[in-house]
């Protein structure tokens, strides 16, 4: 008998086992403020106020009032909202496409850069992209230009994202490279977690790309596959008040993220006093949740403002930021996304994207239990993960999305849904899958009325350990609605009905037996 046969003869005491490992692993390495109320919520019993006035009133547009987006009005009570023309909105579908563009752009930059990813790639198309910027910044002593980055992914190896940026970092103090430390790798873990390993425990995940006027919204990091055969969403959209919310926020995250001198070595912005990973924890992810809290309370007050105005009241289009910082206690993203789930209307379709599949289990009972709408689920074939021959355990990931995804597929099964929910997989040769969001189409619409757009994959990470930012738009527009279809169906021409074989395909008993233990972490 093999010693993996002999344990899993053992599984009456392995799983109480497991579940107490995890529990105290979580006690270790977790201390989160409480979540509290981060923006007012927004019960399905009640709408927001029709009423002129921005003392705490939530002013909603005539088109959410009269018309089939009146069952989306909640939104106006937990989020800003930026009324724009769907016209000044691009979908961009290719990943080539995505590269150029943003590569336009910043070469001709004419006041400001603000860069967010996960980590910037090494190799000769990000060069290129850096060179462009360098060169903008010689010639233009009116740019600024901030990137912010993953502190532990943007350090990995001796050649990374901060060498990479180090000779503007030097050259200029109009460029500034700002590293997101989480709160919570501190003390022992942080000395002795080797790369890779020490970002299981939180990183800077949003992706906002903003040039002057324009915000380019993504899932897409700045590295080379994702610039060429690593399949993604872009949302480019030109608003200026829209970009301004933007740099004002990434600003702020700034601020409590660790900034990089001309020396190399990092130091804390000028308004903020706590390392975070030697203060009290929880004091940090306090503090840092205030800032973005009152930053956004205050923005919500501005775009009341701005939508009682005459020349707002025609606009087709609406953009509702949303962002989702677990370990500062900022819960945002995920209620609104709940919200939305929830409040799908029958005769209604949705159609939900991840590059990977672990939805929390609060996504699986409210798409189980009550959403009403047709759905489609689309996420990765393990032959497009992007784990798929990884070393090491990380080379079962692909199989351990599998098996959340069968574990999902028996759950709808049991609760007699499963005509309503069908499971899709994109597979392309060549190509890798990492697209995520949603679709969503009111009773009787042929085109999508929202869409949801951003970096979070619905996942574990998404809510509690990564900070995430999406946008909700809501449009009447009918040419970027045709473009949103289009859209998605350039991705349905690469998928395939999943069931029978997520129920067939083989999972790994290792991968089984320590599936639940660390789904947190991936």
């Amino acid at each position: 008998m093999s010693v993996i046969d002999f344990l899993f003869s053992w599984q009456i005491v392995l799983k109480p086992l497991l579940k107490m490992i995890r529990r105290l692993f979580s006690t270790l390495i977790a201390d989160y403020p409480p979540a509290g109320e981060f923006l007012p919520s927004a019960p399905s019993n009640r709408q927001p106020s029709t009423g002129s006035g921005s003392g705490g009133t939530d002013v909603v547009p005539p088109a959410f009032r009269t018309s089939s987006l009146q069952s989306l009005s909640w939104l106006h009570a937990i989020s800003p909202c930026f009324p724009v023309s769907g016209d000044r909105i691009e979908v961009i579908r290719e990943p080539g496409t995505f590269y150029n563009t943003l590569l336009d752009k910043c070469s001709v930059a004419q006041r400001r850069i603000m860069l967010a990813s996960l980590y910037l790639g090494t190799g000769s198309l990000e060069t290129q992209l850096v060179a462009a910027i360098h060169e903008n910044l010689r010639n233009n002593v009116q740019l600024k230009v901030d990137v912010l980055l993953d502190f532990t992914r943007g350090t990995r190896g001796e050649r990374n994202s901060k060498t990479t940026l180090m000779p503007l970092v030097k050259e200029t103090d109009n460029f500034r490279l700002s590293l997101y430390h989480t709160p919570v790798l501190r003390g022992l873990t942080k000395r002795l977690a080797p790369p890779r390993w020490n970002e299981l425990l939180g990183i800077q995940h949003m992706k906002l790309y903003l040039v002057d006027d324009t915000v380019i919204i993504s899932g897409a990091n700045l590295s080379n596959d994702y610039f060429t055969n690593r399949q993604d969403r872009y949302v480019m959209i030109e608003d200026r008040r829209l970009a301004d919310f933007y740099a004002n926020f990434l600003g702020k995250v700034q601020e409590f993220s660790l900034t990089v001198g001309r020396d190399g070595a990092t130091r804390l912005h000028d308004t903020w006093t706590m390392l975070p990973y030697k203060c009290a924890q929880l004091e940090f992810a306090t503090e840092a949740r205030d800032r973005i809290r009152a930053y956004y309370r205050s923005v919500m007050d501005e775009q009341r403002a701005v939508c009682e105005r005459d020349e707002t009241q025609h606009a087709d289009t609406w953009i509702f930021p949303l962002i989702e910082m677990g370990q500062l206690g900022i819960h945002h993203d995920s209620l609104a996304t709940k919200q939305l789930l929830s409040g799908c209307l029958a005769g209604s379709q949705l159609r939900l994207a991840t590059g990977y599949f672990n939805l929390t289990e609060t996504y699986m009972n409210t798409l189980t239990n009550e959403c009403q709408a047709q759905c489609n689920i689309l996420m990765a074939h393990p032959n497009a993960n992007g784990f798929l021959g990884a070393k090491g355990p990380a080379g079962g990931i692909p199989a351990a999305y599998s098996l959340l995804a069968r574990k999902f597929l028996e759950m709808l099964k049991s609760s007699g849904q499963s005509h309503r929910v069908e499971l899709l997989e994109y597979e392309r040769p060549g190509w890798t899958y990492h697209a995520k969001g949603l679709w969503y189409y009111l009773p009787d619409s042929s085109l999508p009325n929202v869409t949801l757009i951003g970096s979070s994959n619905f996942g574990e990470r998404s809510v509690n350990r990564d900070l995430e930012a999406q946008i909700c738009v809501v449009t009447n527009n009918a040419t970027l609605q045709r473009k949103l279809e289009t859209e998605y169906q350039n991705l349905l021409q690469h998928a395939t009905t999943a069931e029978t074989e997520l129920i067939n395909r083989p999972v790994p008993r290792w991968v089984r037996a320590v599936v639940g233990l660390f789904r947190n972490f991936f």
